[in-house]
């Protein structure tokens, strides 16, 4: 049996969005909010036997305040390095939270802020689900080994 991953970012609180993706993978097991939005949660109609994991974001900053801005979970033998991404300069490059993922050796980093979807394969794996907002997000499949792939909501959905 697999093991399924949600992976959002970025909702703005298009709640509307957040709830139909909810809606469409359930079920699932986990579900990891990136940032920007992250109190949209609450309204988001997540089962409760789903595992949350969720940072604030840069947007979320003045309402969130009890909130690490970076997490870790592990999934078996696996670290997964959970953030918003603004503290790393990401609209510079990769280096700085590409090094924060090896200094605390995290298998897969999810990280929003840029609201572009991209995944890049590497020690550690770099993911971005996408924008929420936009109607994109992220599926992460465990099933032996861990397949990543970016999903759009499709009308109907």
């Amino acid at each position: 049996m697999s093991y399924r991953i949600v992976v959002v970012s970025d909702s703005h609180g298009n709640l509307h969005a957040l709830r139909r993706i909810v809606e469409h993978e359930y079920p699932f097991d986990m579900l990891i909010h990136c940032g920007d939005g992250v109190g949209d949660l609450f309204h988001a109609g997540i089962p409760l036997e789903a595992v949350v994991v969720r940072v604030p974001g840069n947007v979320d900053m003045g309402r969130v305040t009890d909130m690490e801005q970076v997490v870790f979970h592990d999934v078996g033998d696996r670290r997964i390095m959970v953030t918003h991404g603004d503290l790393f300069r990401l609209h510079q490059g990769y280096e700085d939270i590409l090094r924060e993922g090896r200094k605390s050796a995290a298998d897969f980093i999810f990280f929003g802020h840029t609201h572009k979807k991209f995944l890049l394969p590497g020690k550690p794996l770099l993911f971005n689900p996408g924008p929420v907002s936009s109607g994109v997000y992220g599926l992460v499949t465990i099933d032996g080994e861990w397949r990543f792939e970016h999903r759009r909501l499709e009308e109907g959905q």
